[in-house]
């Protein structure tokens, strides 16, 4: 095999500076207030009481959280982290953008990036920037510098468009040595064949590299979606699906957050008669993530990545993905 293959083993897990440390591939569960049901607290407090290993927090959420509100959040991140969970802090931008609010700065991430103890963070991106190549690269260095006093690992997040974006990831490696890069999975092109070829180009073109570096992709949750970027060599994932939906868990497939009756009493916290049904949900569905994503991790150290695949995909999208990208 081809050592610029898509599907070149990747690393096993990732470091960062202050003991953070992540297995790869791996999911992180987003915390937000848009387009959810529950407060950002509510979900801390459910991610944190089932000790998930993952999740990502928007910076946005915390500054405008009230202040016995937002020591909550800062203790129960703090709680997590001394329990070995992973957690991302997000640029808050999502937020801003849905909200329309044109008064969140990167000086205010910033200060949440110095009362936070949370690593690493995403950058502080622009979401829809200029589309040339030097101005991408401006932008994704701002993004670089800002956190630097902070002492903050900071993955970058690449935005262009997915004819030019392999060439951009490879000139922001050799330019600022991330340990990881970061992109939105909406700027990969249409459809999930698309999507998945543009990130096995990113992937053989990372590869090229002396040192294995991951990629994240912003607002990916579906667990088949994973499955498939994962062949094709994505690493790290965040989403909203988690809190949206809920995910039969012998099929892999999302329902309404309303309709978890329907695919049955899949695990202890269903049974449960005086949870409520919006905790036991989520629980349900991190439950998944963490055996879905284990799942992934057995598959791909044992060389079965391809024959999980067979499971959940059809033989058209099998050979579209495998003729392309010999996994």
């Amino acid at each position: 095999m081809d050592s610029t293959s898509a599907n070149t083993i990747r690393a096993a897990s990732i470091s960062f500076d202050r003991a953070c440390s992540f297995l790869l591939p791996c999911y992180f569960p987003s915390i937000s207030s848009i387009k959810t049901n529950l407060s950002p607290i509510e979900y801390l407090r459910v991610l944190v009481a089932v000790q998930h290993p993952y999740f990502l927090i928007s910076a946005y959420d915390v500054f405008h959280a009230d202040e016995p509100t937002q020591l909550e959040m800062r203790e129960l991140i703090g709680k997590a982290n001394d329990s070995g969970a992973a957690v991302l802090l997000d640029s808050g931008n999502y937020e801003s953008y849905w909200r329309r609010d044109s008064d969140w700065t990167c000086d205010k991430f910033i200060s949440v990036l110095g009362a936070v103890d949370s690593v690493p963070a995403l950058g502080f991106d622009v979401q829809n920037p200029d589309a040339h190549k030097g101005e991408i690269l401006r932008q994704i260095q701002a993004q670089v510098l800002a956190a630097k006093s902070t002492n903050h690992d900071i993955i970058p997040i690449i935005h262009a468009n997915d004819t030019d974006i392999e060439e951009i990831a490879i000139t922001v490696l050799q330019q600022f040595n991330p340990k990881m890069i970061a992109i939105p999975e909406r700027l990969l092109g249409d459809g999930i064949i698309r999507r998945a070829k543009t990130i096995a180009r990113i992937r053989r073109k990372l590869n090229q590299c002396d040192r294995y570096v991951p990629v994240h992709l912003l607002g990916t949750g579906n667990p088949l979606s994973i499955l498939l970027y994962v062949m094709c060599g994505a690493d790290s994932f965040d989403g909203l699906e988690w809190c949206q939906t809920t995910v039969d868990h012998s099929t892999s497939l999302l329902y309404h957050f309303q309709q978890r009756e329907l695919v049955g009493k899949q695990n202890e916290f269903c049974e449960m008669a005086d949870f409520p049904y919006s905790q036991a949900t989520l629980a349900h569905n991190l439950l998944f993530y963490r055996n879905w994503m284990d799942g992934i991790r057995d598959s791909l150290s044992d060389g079965g990545i391809l024959e999980t695949a067979r499971r959940y995909f059809s033989a058209n999208v099998i050979s579209q993905v495998d003729a392309d990208f010999d996994l």
